[in-house]
């Protein structure tokens, strides 16, 4: 009976354990057994894979938890996210990244540091979180450090970059 494995890979974000070296040891360790097609011990020969995700989904849901949305292993701008070797057989064949990709102009949002009501604060993060992806402010993940102005201003510059980056 063959084997096929219908969602396999590795977080790179959203929890203490979700991060780039993870993930990269994750898959060299996975091509590396399926190029073997040596299977399982029960289950010798070759395995079919499918990759979890290409791409990280910002709008998924994050019910199973915030790495959710942190699967892909290619970055927003079609860059790899690490080196890959997919032929798992130690070759230096790597992942290409996308070609002529265009930028927009870097625009960010913050919060203004003069800024005396703060009243207020914690109902505008929560509003600029549930309409973007804040997810890489939780424990563990990648922006976990940063202080309170920098959780704010992170809050803003994402549901900024999400909702219309040219209202400014």
């Amino acid at each position: 009976m063959a084997i096929l494995v219908g969602e396999v890979g590795w977080p790179t974000d959203g929890d203490k354990n979700a991060n780039l070296n993870n993930a990269y040891r994750f898959y060299k360790g996975l091509f590396a057994k399926l190029a073997s097609n040596r299977g399982t011990p029960l289950r010798p020969g070759y395995i079919e894979v499918y990759l979890f995700g290409l791409i990280d989904e910002d709008a998924k849901s994050i019910a199973p938890g915030n790495f959710e949305r942190h699967w892909g292993i290619f970055r927003y701008d079609g860059q790899p996210k690490f080196p890959m070797d997919i032929s798992g057989q130690g070759q230096d064949k790597h992942l290409v990244g996308a070609k002529n990709v265009q930028y927009l102009p870097n625009r960010w949002c913050m919060l203004n540091p003069n800024a005396t009501d703060l009243s207020k604060l914690a109902n505008n993060i929560d509003y600029a979180c549930t309409f973007s992806d804040c997810t890489s402010l939780g424990y563990g993940s990648s922006c976990n450090n940063l202080d309170a102005i920098g959780n704010a201003s992170y809050a803003f510059n994402m549901f900024y970059q999400v909702q219309k980056s040219n209202w400014i």
